[in-house]
């Protein structure tokens, strides 16, 4: 029996080999615009790493860390501890910004008043509806602030190393700094291990983790994770706080440090020493949340972060029709299935494997097999989250705005 010669023949149509150079581009895109990215923000956390904290007597601002909390009343009987017994050398204080009262945060922080002089609390007043309590509360926390410098984070979230406050501050030394963007890890342990549910935040995260961070490292910050995040109060009231968002229930964290940043007043700090772990009762609809809000404060940041990503995610179907359309021109000649799967094999597991290494770096989960599907699908799930997010619009926006509305 004889094989069929067209089946391994290499005389194929002009067309089939135009998309099969199609893939390659798009793969090249792709590879161009995450590739350097992963490879960046990894590279930089190992390069925090290595570095070493700036000794007792260098200048280290006078701090306020402000804690904004709704509902953490129990996990502050850690956090708290965490914050205050930080090997910082100069003076600080922690400013508990409360914004319910039916927890038991009152209780715990004035019993920890009792210990730390340096720990002060003050309330939200419970009738301010009209506006963003989040953006009110950390308000508040700033004026109450004594210190020149404030250092933010929120009630859910643990420190992990008494080093946090001199990796995040210790760049404020520099008189030209402004704004310090750290990094705060998302955690949550309610879905087991294989959960698909779970893999797919992870990739979720890190995705946008890898785009606001390499855009901070290149010089050209437009948002920041108001889980670890640092500035001069005096940037703050020059900015006159957040009174250009004021009708958004959010923006405390992308549209504010739109205003405040320039491509030489930040530093970014993504050492493991320097972070915060995030602690979600539900992961999952944090994550939803999280979309739908970062989604439509967007459209008020520069758009050409968002454009990149867009790109490399409608590439990846670009380059599987494309594919797929070359093999179906060739037929029945299987050389262009050959040439195409070489492809993907050789492009699947160095994406799969730079992946891996940025998730690492991140303290994120370490995808591999589930790279390329939740690559490929990404646009569809952005499209849900989107289509999601325009019809809880009036969520985003404070009750002020929706009753003129």
């Amino acid at each position: 029996m004889t094989l069929n010669p067209d089946i391994y023949s290499f005389s194929l149509p002009w067309t089939a080999w135009a998309l099969l150079g199609l893939t390659g581009l798009c793969m090249i895109v792709i590879a161009g615009v995450w590739w350097g990215r992963f490879r960046y923000v990894s590279g930089c956390v190992k390069r925090d790493d290595s570095r070493s904290p700036l000794p007792d007597d260098a200048p280290y601002p006078s701090a306020s860390v402000v804690v904004y909390t709704r509902g953490d009343g129990q996990n502050l009987r850690t956090l708290l501890p965490q914050i205050l017994n930080q090997d910082y050398p100069a003076p600080m204080e922690v400013v508990v910004v409360n914004d319910t009262a039916n927890d038991a945060t009152a209780e715990i922080v004035a019993h920890l008043e009792r210990q730390y002089p340096n720990l002060y609390m003050t309330f939200l007043p419970e009738r301010s509806r009209n506006l963003s309590r989040r953006k009110l509360s950390i308000t508040l926390g700033i004026k109450a602030a004594r210190y020149d410098v404030v250092l933010l984070t929120r009630g859910n979230c643990r420190v992990e190393s008494d080093q946090w406050m001199r990796r995040m501050l210790g760049h404020l030394t520099n008189p030209r700094k402004e704004v310090v963007i750290g990094y705060a890890l998302p955690w949550g342990d309610d879905e087991p291990d294989h959960d698909v549910k779970l893999r797919r935040r992870a990739f979720d995260d890190l995705w946008a983790a890898a785009r606001y961070l390499s855009a901070a490292l290149h010089h050209k910050p437009y948002m920041a994770d108001g889980y670890n995040l640092a500035y001069r109060r005096q940037v703050f009231f020059n900015n006159k706080g957040f009174s250009r968002a004021l009708n958004l229930n959010y923006g405390d964290d992308d549209i504010f440090i739109r205003d405040i940043v320039t491509h030489s007043n930040t530093a970014v700090e993504l050492s493991h020493q320097g972070r915060v772990r995030a602690d979600e009762f539900s992961p999952a609809e944090r994550h939803d949340t999280y979309r739908c809000r970062r989604d439509f404060t967007a459209r008020y940041l520069p758009r050409a972060p968002y454009r990149a990503g867009a790109l490399s995610s409608w590439a990846w179907w670009i380059a599987f029709m494309a594919g797929i359309g070359s093999i179906a021109l060739a037929w029945p000649s299987l050389a262009t299935a050959a040439i195409l799967t070489g492809m993907w094999l050789i492009f699947g597991l160095l994406h799969q494997w730079i992946y891996r290494r940025c998730a690492t770096s991140l303290g994120l989960r370490r995808l591999f097999w589930t790279v390329p599907w939740l690559s490929l699908t990404r646009p569809l799930r952005t499209l849900r989250h989107r289509i999601h997010g325009r019809s809880q619009r009036g969520s985003q926006m404070t009750l002020s705005c929706r009753n003129v509305g």
